[in-house]
């Protein structure tokens, strides 16, 4: 169900389609992309748009990609990012994991996954997008020295990313050492999530790696797969 809000974004005008690449499996070129050669970051699952788009105008010597899977939040991505003026950033919907193979290897410098869906049943953590093969191909997008941030208020999915990045050895430093991730510290550009979990009282669990020079392993060829079916009960 569309709520009254979204309905507006069933409508993608000219200018929103100037900022919204295609939906298809064809590699990437960001330099022909944006018509330059720049710093590239990227954020999976943009939501409703608040971060990409800040971070967009905050950064106008650099260029973003954004991918979410909704065709209509796509478009409302589209719209914030021209109502603050950022046309550096090009948004892609499809599946995520899909997406991060079409990227070119060690182009991103920077990439953020904040709130990704949770599934916080047992029995539905499977269907978690940031798994040990997702990683590997995000390892590839990923240049030496790449920041990769990760949040949630789910802390186990967190722990989870932690403990998937530890079976990859060498590629990934962490720069929370000691404890290896940090509670609630503060954010530059909040997401509308974010400001609501923490409304609620909820505690935000942050991650953040660098990239080494390390070679990533090789793609696993069956990693992108369609998600297995609900279960009934949990």
């Amino acid at each position: 169900m569309v709520s009254p809000a979204m309905r507006r974004y069933k409508i993608r005008t000219d200018a929103h389609a100037s900022l919204v690449g295609q939906r298809t499996d064809a590699p990437i070129d960001p330099a022909a992309l944006f018509g330059r050669q720049a710093p590239l970051r990227l954020e999976i699952g943009c939501g409703h748009g608040e971060f990409i788009s800040q971070l967009a105008a905050a950064h106008p010597g650099e260029d973003l990609i954004g991918n979410e899977w909704d065709e209509l939040r796509v478009t409302k991505i589209a719209h914030k990012c021209l109502k603050e003026g950022a046309t550096n950033v090009r948004v892609f919907g499809g599946e995520a994991h899909r997406f991060v193979r079409r990227l070119p290897v060690a182009s991103c410098h920077r990439i953020y996954i904040l709130f990704p869906d949770p599934w916080p049943k047992a029995g539905h953590r499977r269907r978690r997008l940031v798994n040990r093969d997702f990683l590997i191909d995000l390892s590839h997008a990923a240049a030496p020295g790449c920041r990769f941030v990760f949040a949630s208020d789910t802390h186990n999915y967190t722990m989870s990313v932690l403990a998937n990045l530890s079976t990859l050895p060498g590629l990934w430093h962490n720069r929370y050492l000691p404890a290896g991730y940090r509670i609630d510290i503060p954010t530059r550009f909040p997401t509308v999530f974010e400001r609501h979990k923490k409304s609620e009282g909820c505690t935000i669990a942050y991650l953040l790696m660098e990239r080494s020079a390390e070679t990533a392993p090789p793609r696993l060829p069956n990693a992108v797969r369609a998600l297995p079916p609900l279960l009934a009960t949990t």
